[in-house]
């Protein structure tokens, strides 16, 4: 057997040889530098793909030399059978040995456990399409990927790499060290168009942040999200702030809109954190205050919504909140009770809109994380025009995407990587 590999690589060696004077010749003469370099480039794509494929078979031959044992004896070794995937390289043909075991009827071909070849395409394949797919639409995906790597998968092929992908969910352990810094989460929603019609997705953003430094930047800004109830979700959220470390965090600070389910859910994971209500969603409230007053986009709007902001900056929400329900009793308001609405919404988010302590103490005032998120997480993949989605479909792709950008894809590759079992039991 090993005079065999030996004599393989040698002819191998030898054919690779051959071929290389006559692509350097070919580049040598070639009119412009791209011909040459697109001839190396096929080249070097064909010697490695014979290459890979004459080491996988030495590799298959030496590990299946040794005997595997099940039920205490060895198992019976069949027929070697062909086995053909796409890899990067082109498509690679090994042949690999089916063993059976007489006792117990498990079966299989136990190398491959060391292909990890789980469907027409090799891991790197299917990691590239995974990774592609998680970031763009399939059709999209795929020719950035034919053009690149010229690897031709289909449609149908990617769905199922990114089904087999994100089948189990990441399993990370809470943060163990204490954290230095202090830590914010940011909690919002957002709608795609499922089958069943528009259903939200509650979107999570966790970062840490140093309330001591005046010029702080959101650091390692980790996501989550799902089509779940806001029970469910509360799960997903808790879960991810404890692998960011918020039960040794030096502080929290929860930032969101008015949505009152946000506010339960913050009051009920973290009841010692600080509450700040989006500063931007804040001033949309007083800007369609303030229209109903003036008009829209008058000089006086502009200087009413800037006033208001200005003492809401300065600490004088009950000053804002007298002054539009003292407009909502001489008659100012609209047929929609717009003034009345925005009184209501200052008077129930008394504690979240102190602003200038928030300011003080150093702690952001604005939700532009988990909004950002919305967008390149959920907006740009999801939102698309005339794009409908399954939602098993949907939570496929959104959860691969959360750990790319969440920085966590080599946690889903070595996931994938350990659900992969080369022998069958008999039923």
């Amino acid at each position: 057997m090993i005079a065999q590999v030996v004599d393989q690589r040698e002819q191998v060696a030898q054919a690779i040889v051959a071929e290389f004077e006559g692509v350097w010749q070919e580049a040598v003469e070639a009119k412009e530098g791209e011909e040459a370099e697109r001839l190396v480039l096929a080249w070097t794509r064909a010697v490695g793909r014979r290459v890979l494929e004459a080491a996988l078979q030495a590799g298959i031959e030496r590990r299946e030399e040794q005997p595997v044992s099940c039920c205490g004896k060895p198992m019976i070794r069949r027929v070697r059978e062909w086995r053909q995937v796409v890899t990067v390289l082109g498509p690679v043909r090994v042949r690999r040995r089916y063993l059976l075991c007489q006792r117990c009827q498990a079966h299989g071909r136990p190398v491959d456990k060391w292909l990890r070849w789980s469907g027409g395409f090799s891991p790197v394949v299917e990691e590239l399409v995974a990774w592609e797919c998680s970031l763009l639409p399939y059709r999209e995906a795929l020719r950035s990927l034919e053009k690149l790597a010229g690897v031709e998968v289909s449609v149908l092929g990617a769905e199922r790499i990114v089904g087999r992908w994100s089948k189990q969910r990441l399993k990370l352990a809470p943060y163990a060290e204490r954290v230095d810094k202090d830590l914010v989460i940011e909690i919002d929603g957002s709608k795609a168009h499922l089958e069943e019609g528009w259903k939200e997705i509650k979107v999570g953003a966790c970062f840490s942040w140093d309330r001591a430094d005046p010029n702080a930047a959101p650091e390692a800004v980790t996501y989550c999200g799902d089509w779940e109830r806001a029970e469910q979700f509360r799960e997903t959220l808790w879960r991810e702030a404890l692998v960011r470390g918020v039960s040794t965090a030096r502080s929290l600070a929860v930032i969101g809109d008015g949505a009152p389910w946000i506010w339960e859910m913050a009051s009920h994971l973290f009841p010692r954190g600080v509450q700040v209500l989006d500063w931007y969603h804040l001033t949309e409230h007083l800007g369609r205050a303030a229209k109903v007053l003036h008009g829209e986009k008058t000089p006086e709007t502009t200087a009413l919504v800037e006033r208001w902001k200005t003492q809401m900056q300065a600490g004088c929400l009950e000053g804002v909140e007298e002054e539009l329900r003292e407009l909502v009793a001489a008659g100012g308001d609209d047929k929609d009770n717009t003034l009345r609405k925005c009184a209501d919404y200052l008077q129930t988010n008394q504690a979240r809109l102190r602003y200038h302590l928030f300011r003080a103490a150093g702690w952001p005032i604005g939700s532009g994380v988990v909004e950002g998120a919305c967008k390149h997480v959920v907006g740009l993949r999801f939102k698309r025009q005339s794009t409908r989605w399954t939602r098993a479909g949907a939570r496929a792709v959104l959860h691969l995407r959360l750990d790319r950008l969440s920085d966590r894809w080599q946690a889903r590759r070595d996931l994938v990587r350990q659900s992969h079992a080369p022998l069958r039991q008999a039923a």
